[in-house]
């Protein structure tokens, strides 16, 4: 979540304050990737109750490091259409992660435990989403200049370009530990059990 939802703030500034998109354009952007992902993720879930959750999510964190790598390339007179393949890969990227994430996280914990493994999951998505954001900034705020009141556009673009490197690579060593430790689990309900304690 550190390399997914960082981007989204910063590229919102950057639409809005270097393109001149108004706030309401800015959202009308990012559209096709929201529809992706209302699309995508549910198959995506049912696709990793049959495969499991390792490879789609391995997938998914490459697609969001190619995505990522796009928006990069991303400049002073750059439009929509610059904008648009990003948001195609990043949202096919991120629609196959989040349900398989879900459901690997989910399918870890035994079925008592639930409840503790979806609070634990989700504190850990609102966590990745801000360290992503000041992660981001950080880098961001090293390159502007805010002394003399409105950051210089090009030095704004410079230092998003390279966050949004430093995304791709957090999106990379995400994929490289989905495909490493990512495992399909399968508990048993209590009659198996039973059974097998028999």
């Amino acid at each position: 979540t550190l390399a997914m939802f960082g981007v989204f703030f910063f590229m919102s500034l950057y639409m809005q304050n270097v393109l001149g998109y108004s706030a309401v354009k800015t959202g009308a952007v990012f559209l096709p990737m929201t529809l992706l992902i209302i699309v995508v993720a549910p198959a995506a879930g049912r696709f990793s109750d049959r495969i499991g959750s390792r490879w789609l999510m391995t997938g998914g964190m490459a697609l969001l490091a190619v995505a990522l790598l796009l928006f990069s390339r991303l400049g002073l007179g750059s439009g929509f259409w610059d904008i648009f393949p990003g948001l195609i890969v990043g949202g096919l990227g991120m629609a196959s992660v989040m349900t398989p994430m879900t459901a690997a996280a989910l399918g870890s914990v035994p079925v008592a435990k639930a409840g503790v493994g979806s609070g634990v999951l989700n504190t850990f998505r609102q966590l990745g989403g801000a360290l992503g954001i000041a992660v981001m900034g950080a880098i961001v705020a090293a390159y502007v200049d805010l002394s003399a009141g409105r950051p210089d556009p090009a030095a704004f673009v410079d230092g998003f370009q390279t966050a949004l490197l430093v995304s791709a690579g957090f999106a990379l060593l995400g994929s490289a530990v989905a495909a490493s430790t990512v495992r399909k689990h399968r508990h048993m309900d209590p009659a198996e059990l039973a059974e097998a304690a028999a």
